[in-house]
Protein backbone atom coordinates (compact mmCIF):
# COMPACT_ATOMS: atom_id res chain seq x y z
CA UNK A 1 0.00 0.00 0.00
CA UNK A 2 1.01 3.63 -0.37
CA UNK A 3 1.17 6.17 2.42
CA UNK A 4 -1.39 8.97 2.42
CA UNK A 5 1.31 11.36 1.20
CA UNK A 6 2.36 9.07 -1.65
CA UNK A 7 -1.28 8.65 -2.67
CA UNK A 8 -1.59 12.43 -2.79
CA UNK A 9 1.44 12.71 -5.08
CA UNK A 10 0.15 9.91 -7.30
CA UNK A 11 -3.35 11.28 -7.84
CA UNK A 12 -3.10 15.10 -7.99
CA UNK A 13 -2.78 16.41 -11.55
CA UNK A 14 -3.27 20.17 -11.49
CA UNK A 15 -0.53 22.47 -12.78
CA UNK A 16 2.45 22.62 -10.44
CA UNK A 17 1.93 19.19 -8.87
CA UNK A 18 4.57 16.54 -9.63
CA UNK A 19 2.11 14.23 -11.43
CA UNK A 20 0.38 17.11 -13.19
CA UNK A 21 3.69 18.37 -14.55
CA UNK A 22 4.62 14.85 -15.70
CA UNK A 23 1.30 14.51 -17.59
CA UNK A 24 1.90 17.85 -19.30
CA UNK A 25 5.10 16.53 -20.90
CA UNK A 26 3.03 14.20 -23.13
CA UNK A 27 0.58 14.66 -25.99
CA UNK A 28 -2.89 14.03 -24.58
CA UNK A 29 -6.13 12.99 -26.37
CA UNK A 30 -8.98 15.30 -25.39
CA UNK A 31 -11.83 14.93 -27.96
CA UNK A 32 -12.76 12.83 -30.94
CA UNK A 33 -12.69 14.67 -34.27
CA UNK A 34 -16.43 13.99 -34.53
CA UNK A 35 -17.00 15.96 -31.31
CA UNK A 36 -16.27 19.08 -33.41
CA UNK A 37 -17.97 18.02 -36.64
CA UNK A 38 -18.07 21.25 -38.65
CA UNK A 39 -16.29 24.58 -39.18
CA UNK A 40 -17.80 27.48 -37.22
CA UNK A 41 -19.83 24.94 -35.23
CA UNK A 42 -20.69 24.83 -31.56
CA UNK A 43 -17.70 24.99 -29.18
CA UNK A 44 -17.19 22.18 -26.67
CA UNK A 45 -16.25 22.65 -23.03
CA UNK A 46 -13.14 20.68 -22.10
CA UNK A 47 -11.71 20.03 -18.65
CA UNK A 48 -8.19 18.62 -18.89
CA UNK A 49 -5.62 18.17 -16.14
CA UNK A 50 -7.72 20.40 -13.92
CA UNK A 51 -7.89 23.31 -16.41
CA UNK A 52 -11.14 24.78 -17.75
CA UNK A 53 -10.75 24.99 -21.53
CA UNK A 54 -12.82 25.40 -24.67
CA UNK A 55 -12.37 23.65 -28.03
CA UNK A 56 -13.70 25.00 -31.32
CA UNK A 57 -13.22 24.38 -35.05
CA UNK A 58 -12.76 27.63 -36.95
CA UNK A 59 -13.88 28.70 -40.41
CA UNK A 60 -10.90 26.94 -42.01
CA UNK A 61 -11.53 23.68 -40.13
CA UNK A 62 -8.59 24.19 -37.75
CA UNK A 63 -9.10 23.33 -34.07
CA UNK A 64 -8.26 25.61 -31.18
CA UNK A 65 -8.01 24.72 -27.49
CA UNK A 66 -8.11 27.87 -25.37
CA UNK A 67 -8.96 28.99 -21.88
CA UNK A 68 -12.70 29.03 -21.33
CA UNK A 69 -13.08 32.58 -20.01
CA UNK A 70 -12.59 35.87 -21.79
CA UNK A 71 -9.70 37.83 -20.20
CA UNK A 72 -11.69 41.08 -20.37
CA UNK A 73 -14.37 40.48 -17.72
CA UNK A 74 -14.16 36.66 -17.51
CA UNK A 75 -17.33 35.89 -19.50
CA UNK A 76 -17.74 32.26 -20.59
CA UNK A 77 -16.62 31.95 -24.21
CA UNK A 78 -18.76 28.83 -24.65
CA UNK A 79 -21.58 31.25 -25.47
CA UNK A 80 -19.40 33.07 -28.01
CA UNK A 81 -19.92 33.40 -31.75
CA UNK A 82 -17.74 31.04 -33.80
CA UNK A 83 -17.19 33.06 -36.97
CA UNK A 84 -14.60 34.68 -39.25
CA UNK A 85 -11.73 32.37 -38.16
CA UNK A 86 -12.20 33.13 -34.47
CA UNK A 87 -14.38 32.98 -31.40
CA UNK A 88 -16.09 36.26 -30.45
CA UNK A 89 -17.18 36.93 -26.87
CA UNK A 90 -20.85 37.92 -26.71
CA UNK A 91 -20.27 40.32 -23.79
CA UNK A 92 -18.21 43.02 -25.53
CA UNK A 93 -17.26 41.47 -28.88
CA UNK A 94 -13.60 40.70 -28.19
CA UNK A 95 -12.48 38.02 -30.64
CA UNK A 96 -9.75 35.37 -30.35
CA UNK A 97 -8.15 33.00 -32.86
CA UNK A 98 -7.13 29.36 -32.28
CA UNK A 99 -3.73 30.51 -30.98
CA UNK A 100 -5.28 32.68 -28.28
CA UNK A 101 -4.47 35.97 -30.03
CA UNK A 102 -6.97 38.79 -29.69
CA UNK A 103 -7.76 39.68 -33.32
CA UNK A 104 -10.55 42.19 -32.75
CA UNK A 105 -11.41 44.53 -29.86
CA UNK A 106 -14.37 46.68 -31.01
CA UNK A 107 -14.73 48.43 -27.63
CA UNK A 108 -11.35 50.16 -28.11
CA UNK A 109 -10.38 52.92 -30.51
CA UNK A 110 -9.45 51.87 -34.03
CA UNK A 111 -5.85 53.03 -33.58
CA UNK A 112 -5.46 51.28 -30.22
CA UNK A 113 -2.79 48.58 -29.89
CA UNK A 114 -4.33 47.19 -26.71
CA UNK A 115 -5.53 44.00 -28.45
CA UNK A 116 -1.93 43.10 -29.27
CA UNK A 117 -1.18 42.97 -25.55
CA UNK A 118 -4.01 40.55 -24.67
CA UNK A 119 -3.68 36.81 -25.19
CA UNK A 120 -5.58 33.76 -24.00
CA UNK A 121 -3.93 30.61 -22.73
CA UNK A 122 -3.95 28.24 -25.70
CA UNK A 123 -2.48 24.84 -26.50
CA UNK A 124 -1.41 23.30 -29.82
CA UNK A 125 -3.72 20.72 -31.38
CA UNK A 126 -2.94 17.83 -33.73
CA UNK A 127 -5.69 15.77 -35.38
CA UNK A 128 -4.76 12.12 -35.90
CA UNK A 129 -6.56 8.79 -35.90
CA UNK A 130 -9.98 10.43 -35.55
CA UNK A 131 -8.74 12.05 -32.32
CA UNK A 132 -7.71 15.54 -31.22
CA UNK A 133 -4.44 15.67 -29.26
CA UNK A 134 -2.88 18.52 -27.33
CA UNK A 135 0.37 19.22 -25.52
CA UNK A 136 0.05 21.35 -22.38
CA UNK A 137 3.71 21.38 -21.34
CA UNK A 138 6.59 23.74 -22.11
CA UNK A 139 6.88 24.40 -25.84
CA UNK A 140 10.69 24.21 -25.73
CA UNK A 141 10.74 20.63 -24.36
CA UNK A 142 10.70 17.96 -27.13
CA UNK A 143 7.55 15.82 -27.29
CA UNK A 144 6.27 13.33 -29.86
CA UNK A 145 2.88 11.78 -30.44
CA UNK A 146 2.94 8.16 -29.26
CA UNK A 147 3.68 5.94 -32.25
CA UNK A 148 1.08 3.22 -31.69
CA UNK A 149 0.48 0.67 -34.43
CA UNK A 150 -3.11 1.98 -34.40
CA UNK A 151 -1.94 5.03 -36.37
CA UNK A 152 -0.23 2.98 -39.07
CA UNK A 153 -3.30 1.01 -40.21
CA UNK A 154 -5.96 2.39 -42.61
CA UNK A 155 -8.79 4.45 -41.15
CA UNK A 156 -11.17 1.61 -42.09
CA UNK A 157 -9.30 -0.64 -39.62
CA UNK A 158 -9.66 1.81 -36.68
CA UNK A 159 -12.32 2.48 -34.07
CA UNK A 160 -12.18 5.01 -31.21
CA UNK A 161 -14.50 5.71 -28.30
CA UNK A 162 -14.26 7.59 -25.03
CA UNK A 163 -16.38 8.23 -21.97
CA UNK A 164 -16.17 9.85 -18.56
CA UNK A 165 -15.34 7.92 -15.42
CA UNK A 166 -16.12 9.43 -12.04
CA UNK A 167 -12.85 8.51 -10.36
CA UNK A 168 -9.16 9.36 -10.36
CA UNK A 169 -7.03 8.18 -13.30
CA UNK A 170 -4.72 5.97 -11.21
CA UNK A 171 -7.37 3.48 -10.11
CA UNK A 172 -8.58 3.27 -13.71
CA UNK A 173 -5.04 2.42 -14.87
CA UNK A 174 -4.75 -0.19 -12.14
CA UNK A 175 -7.96 -1.83 -13.34
CA UNK A 176 -6.54 -1.84 -16.86
CA UNK A 177 -3.41 -3.79 -15.88
CA UNK A 178 -5.05 -6.17 -13.38
CA UNK A 179 -5.00 -9.64 -14.94
CA UNK A 180 -6.49 -11.34 -11.88
CA UNK A 181 -9.99 -9.89 -12.00
CA UNK A 182 -11.22 -11.28 -15.33
CA UNK A 183 -11.87 -14.76 -13.86
CA UNK A 184 -14.47 -13.07 -11.68
CA UNK A 185 -15.67 -9.62 -12.75
CA UNK A 186 -16.13 -10.46 -16.44
CA UNK A 187 -17.14 -14.12 -16.16
CA UNK A 188 -20.41 -15.83 -16.84
CA UNK A 189 -21.57 -17.87 -13.89
CA UNK A 190 -21.13 -21.07 -15.87
CA UNK A 191 -17.56 -20.18 -16.78
CA UNK A 192 -16.78 -19.17 -13.21
CA UNK A 193 -18.02 -22.46 -11.80
CA UNK A 194 -16.56 -24.78 -14.43
CA UNK A 195 -13.65 -24.75 -16.85
CA UNK A 196 -15.52 -26.89 -19.39
CA UNK A 197 -17.46 -23.94 -20.85
CA UNK A 198 -14.24 -22.00 -21.46
CA UNK A 199 -12.51 -25.05 -22.93
CA UNK A 200 -15.31 -25.85 -25.37
CA UNK A 201 -15.26 -22.29 -26.67
CA UNK A 202 -11.47 -22.37 -26.96
CA UNK A 203 -11.56 -25.60 -28.95
CA UNK A 204 -14.02 -23.95 -31.34
CA UNK A 205 -12.09 -20.71 -31.83
CA UNK A 206 -8.49 -21.68 -31.05
CA UNK A 207 -8.41 -18.81 -28.54
CA UNK A 208 -5.69 -19.53 -25.94
CA UNK A 209 -7.53 -17.58 -23.26
CA UNK A 210 -10.61 -19.75 -23.54
CA UNK A 211 -8.55 -22.94 -23.57
CA UNK A 212 -6.33 -22.22 -20.58
CA UNK A 213 -7.44 -19.15 -18.63
CA UNK A 214 -9.77 -20.91 -16.22
CA UNK A 215 -7.70 -24.07 -15.69
CA UNK A 216 -5.44 -22.44 -13.09
CA UNK A 217 -7.30 -20.31 -10.55
CA UNK A 218 -4.05 -19.34 -8.81
CA UNK A 219 -1.89 -17.65 -11.46
CA UNK A 220 1.58 -16.37 -10.59
CA UNK A 221 2.34 -12.75 -11.39
CA UNK A 222 5.60 -11.14 -12.46
CA UNK A 223 6.40 -7.51 -13.33
CA UNK A 224 9.39 -5.69 -14.79
CA UNK A 225 10.23 -2.09 -15.59
CA UNK A 226 10.71 -1.42 -19.31
CA UNK A 227 11.78 1.54 -21.41
CA UNK A 228 8.09 2.35 -22.07
CA UNK A 229 6.69 1.63 -18.59
CA UNK A 230 5.93 -1.70 -16.91
CA UNK A 231 5.23 -5.18 -18.29
CA UNK A 232 3.21 -7.61 -16.17
CA UNK A 233 3.03 -11.31 -16.92
CA UNK A 234 0.39 -13.65 -15.50
CA UNK A 235 1.44 -17.31 -15.60
CA UNK A 236 -1.01 -20.21 -15.47
CA UNK A 237 -0.17 -23.90 -15.56
CA UNK A 238 -1.93 -25.63 -18.44
CA UNK A 239 -1.43 -29.14 -17.01
CA UNK A 240 0.05 -30.09 -20.39
CA UNK A 241 3.73 -29.44 -19.76
CA UNK A 242 3.88 -25.70 -20.42
CA UNK A 243 2.64 -22.39 -19.06
CA UNK A 244 -0.04 -20.10 -20.43
CA UNK A 245 1.17 -16.49 -20.19
CA UNK A 246 -0.89 -13.32 -20.54
CA UNK A 247 0.98 -10.03 -20.89
CA UNK A 248 -0.46 -6.73 -19.76
CA UNK A 249 1.44 -3.51 -20.46
CA UNK A 250 1.46 -0.11 -18.80
CA UNK A 251 2.83 2.64 -21.04
CA UNK A 252 3.68 6.02 -19.56
CA UNK A 253 1.93 8.12 -18.55
CA UNK A 254 -1.64 6.69 -18.64
CA UNK A 255 -1.93 3.92 -21.27
CA UNK A 256 -2.71 0.25 -20.71
CA UNK A 257 -2.46 -2.47 -23.34
CA UNK A 258 -4.16 -5.75 -22.40
CA UNK A 259 -3.64 -8.90 -24.51
CA UNK A 260 -6.28 -7.93 -27.05
CA UNK A 261 -9.66 -8.95 -28.44
CA UNK A 262 -8.23 -11.67 -30.70
CA UNK A 263 -5.07 -12.55 -32.62
CA UNK A 264 -5.67 -9.80 -35.20
CA UNK A 265 -7.77 -7.33 -33.20
CA UNK A 266 -5.79 -5.21 -30.76
CA UNK A 267 -6.62 -2.35 -28.46
CA UNK A 268 -5.24 -0.03 -25.84
CA UNK A 269 -6.81 2.31 -23.31
CA UNK A 270 -5.82 5.84 -22.38
CA UNK A 271 -6.96 6.92 -18.92
CA UNK A 272 -6.62 10.68 -19.23
CA UNK A 273 -7.04 12.80 -16.07
CA UNK A 274 -9.70 15.45 -16.54
CA UNK A 275 -9.11 16.59 -12.98
CA UNK A 276 -8.17 14.92 -9.70
CA UNK A 277 -11.50 13.08 -9.48
CA UNK A 278 -12.57 12.47 -13.08
CA UNK A 279 -11.04 10.48 -15.94
CA UNK A 280 -11.61 10.15 -19.67
CA UNK A 281 -11.45 6.46 -20.56
CA UNK A 282 -10.34 6.14 -24.18
CA UNK A 283 -10.48 2.88 -26.16
CA UNK A 284 -8.47 2.60 -29.38
CA UNK A 285 -9.22 -0.59 -31.36
CA UNK A 286 -7.55 -1.68 -34.58
CA UNK A 287 -7.57 -4.69 -36.86
CA UNK A 288 -4.23 -5.71 -38.32
CA UNK A 289 -5.68 -7.67 -41.25
CA UNK A 290 -9.09 -6.33 -42.30
CA UNK A 291 -11.50 -3.40 -42.04
CA UNK A 292 -13.77 -3.20 -39.01
CA UNK A 293 -17.23 -4.12 -40.23
CA UNK A 294 -20.33 -1.96 -40.10
CA UNK A 295 -22.13 -4.32 -37.70
CA UNK A 296 -19.14 -4.20 -35.34
CA UNK A 297 -19.15 -0.40 -35.37
CA UNK A 298 -22.90 -0.22 -34.69
CA UNK A 299 -22.61 -2.70 -31.85
CA UNK A 300 -19.72 -0.84 -30.23
CA UNK A 301 -21.46 2.53 -30.54
CA UNK A 302 -24.45 1.09 -28.67
CA UNK A 303 -22.20 -0.21 -25.90
CA UNK A 304 -20.57 -3.61 -26.14
CA UNK A 305 -17.41 -5.15 -24.73
CA UNK A 306 -14.88 -2.47 -23.84
CA UNK A 307 -17.15 0.33 -25.16
CA UNK A 308 -19.95 1.99 -23.20
CA UNK A 309 -23.47 2.95 -24.15
CA UNK A 310 -23.55 6.75 -23.85
CA UNK A 311 -26.17 9.31 -22.95
CA UNK A 312 -26.93 11.89 -25.66
CA UNK A 313 -24.77 15.00 -25.55
CA UNK A 314 -21.14 16.12 -25.79
CA UNK A 315 -19.99 14.94 -22.36
CA UNK A 316 -19.77 11.20 -23.20
CA UNK A 317 -21.43 10.06 -19.98
CA UNK A 318 -22.31 6.33 -19.78
CA UNK A 319 -25.96 5.28 -19.51
CA UNK A 320 -25.07 2.94 -16.64
CA UNK A 321 -23.52 4.74 -13.70
CA UNK A 322 -23.21 4.78 -9.94
CA UNK A 323 -26.38 6.91 -9.86
CA UNK A 324 -28.49 4.02 -11.19
CA UNK A 325 -26.34 1.17 -9.78
CA UNK A 326 -25.21 0.34 -13.36
CA UNK A 327 -28.71 -1.12 -13.93
CA UNK A 328 -27.61 -4.25 -12.11
CA UNK A 329 -29.94 -7.22 -12.64
CA UNK A 330 -29.87 -9.35 -9.49
CA UNK A 331 -31.74 -12.20 -11.19
CA UNK A 332 -29.11 -12.28 -13.93
CA UNK A 333 -26.39 -12.18 -11.27
CA UNK A 334 -27.97 -15.06 -9.40
CA UNK A 335 -28.40 -17.30 -12.43
CA UNK A 336 -26.19 -16.22 -15.35
CA UNK A 337 -23.41 -13.66 -14.84
CA UNK A 338 -20.98 -13.04 -12.01
CA UNK A 339 -22.00 -9.37 -11.69
CA UNK A 340 -25.49 -8.92 -13.13
CA UNK A 341 -24.18 -5.87 -15.05
CA UNK A 342 -24.82 -6.11 -18.78
CA UNK A 343 -21.70 -4.55 -20.33
CA UNK A 344 -18.08 -5.44 -19.63
CA UNK A 345 -16.93 -1.81 -19.48
CA UNK A 346 -19.63 -0.96 -16.95
CA UNK A 347 -18.48 -3.87 -14.78
CA UNK A 348 -15.11 -2.12 -14.61
CA UNK A 349 -16.74 1.18 -13.63
CA UNK A 350 -18.71 -0.48 -10.86
CA UNK A 351 -15.54 -1.47 -9.02
CA UNK A 352 -13.32 1.49 -9.98
CA UNK A 353 -15.90 4.18 -9.21
CA UNK A 354 -17.04 2.15 -6.21
CA UNK A 355 -13.64 2.77 -4.61
CA UNK A 356 -14.54 6.45 -4.27
CA UNK A 357 -13.31 9.38 -6.33
CA UNK A 358 -9.78 8.81 -5.01
CA UNK A 359 -9.04 5.38 -3.61
CA UNK A 360 -7.62 5.44 -0.02
CA UNK A 361 -4.56 3.34 -0.86
CA UNK A 362 -3.19 3.56 2.69
CA UNK A 363 -6.08 1.28 3.74
CA UNK A 364 -5.41 -1.49 1.20
CA UNK A 365 -4.20 -5.04 1.81
CA UNK A 366 -2.33 -5.99 -1.36
CA UNK A 367 -1.63 -9.60 -2.35
CA UNK A 368 0.68 -11.50 -4.68
CA UNK A 369 -1.52 -10.74 -7.70
CA UNK A 370 -0.84 -7.01 -7.26
CA UNK A 371 2.87 -6.97 -8.17
CA UNK A 372 2.21 -5.17 -11.47
CA UNK A 373 0.07 -2.54 -9.77
CA UNK A 374 2.73 -1.94 -7.12
CA UNK A 375 5.47 -1.55 -9.72
CA UNK A 376 3.32 0.76 -11.87
CA UNK A 377 2.58 3.06 -8.94
CA UNK A 378 6.26 3.20 -8.06
CA UNK A 379 7.22 3.91 -11.67
CA UNK A 380 4.79 6.81 -11.95
CA UNK A 381 5.97 8.30 -8.65
CA UNK A 382 9.61 7.84 -9.65
CA UNK A 383 9.09 9.52 -13.04
CA UNK A 384 7.29 12.46 -11.43
CA UNK A 385 10.03 12.86 -8.80
CA UNK A 386 12.74 12.71 -11.48
CA UNK A 387 11.01 15.48 -13.43
CA UNK A 388 10.94 17.65 -10.32
CA UNK A 389 14.70 17.08 -10.11
CA UNK A 390 15.14 18.24 -13.71
CA UNK A 391 15.14 14.92 -15.64
CA UNK A 392 12.68 14.98 -18.53
CA UNK A 393 10.79 11.70 -19.22
CA UNK A 394 12.39 9.84 -22.13
CA UNK A 395 9.11 8.34 -23.32
CA UNK A 396 7.54 11.76 -23.94
CA UNK A 397 10.07 12.52 -26.67
CA UNK A 398 10.30 9.03 -28.19
CA UNK A 399 7.10 7.98 -29.93
CA UNK A 400 8.60 4.79 -31.36
CA UNK A 401 8.61 3.19 -27.89
CA UNK A 402 4.84 2.81 -28.22
CA UNK A 403 4.98 0.75 -31.40
CA UNK A 404 4.22 -2.62 -29.84
CA UNK A 405 1.46 -5.09 -29.06
CA UNK A 406 0.39 -7.16 -26.13
CA UNK A 407 -0.87 -10.74 -26.25
CA UNK A 408 -0.73 -14.22 -24.77
CA UNK A 409 1.42 -17.27 -25.46
CA UNK A 410 2.27 -20.82 -24.46
CA UNK A 411 5.85 -21.07 -23.20
CA UNK A 412 7.84 -24.01 -21.80
CA UNK A 413 8.45 -24.10 -18.08
CA UNK A 414 12.11 -23.04 -18.43
CA UNK A 415 11.45 -19.97 -20.63
CA UNK A 416 12.30 -16.52 -19.33
CA UNK A 417 8.97 -14.79 -19.83
CA UNK A 418 10.12 -11.24 -20.53
CA UNK A 419 13.07 -12.01 -22.86
CA UNK A 420 12.03 -15.21 -24.60
CA UNK A 421 12.11 -14.72 -28.41
CA UNK A 422 8.50 -15.86 -28.66
CA UNK A 423 7.44 -13.13 -26.25
CA UNK A 424 9.43 -10.48 -28.07
CA UNK A 425 7.99 -11.54 -31.42
CA UNK A 426 4.48 -11.42 -29.98
CA UNK A 427 4.99 -7.84 -28.75
CA UNK A 428 6.49 -6.56 -31.99
CA UNK A 429 4.00 -4.61 -34.09
CA UNK A 430 4.21 -4.96 -37.85
CA UNK A 431 4.77 -2.16 -40.34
Amino acid sequence: MLSAGENERLTRVSAGTPMGELMRRYWVPFLMSSDLPEPDGEPVRVTLLGESLLAFRNTDGEVGLIQRNCPHRWADLFFGRNEERGLRCTYHGWMFDIHGNCVDMPTEAEDSSFKDKVKLTSYPVVERGGTLWTHMGPSDVPAELPGFEFFSVPESHQFVSWNRQENNFAQAIEGGIDSAHSNFLHASLDAFRRTDAWRREGERTGNLRDLYHARDRHPKFFAEDTDYGVATGARRDTGEGDYYWRFNLFLLPFYTMPPGLGPQQKFFHAFVPLDDQTTARWSFVWNTDRPITGPERRLWRRGYGIHSELQPGPEHRPVRSMANDYLIDRYDQKHFSFTGIAILADEDYSVQEGMGRIEPRHQEHLGTSDVGIIKTRRRLLREAAALMDGAEPLTAANGRLYYLRSGDALLPHDAEWSTDPRTLELMTATR
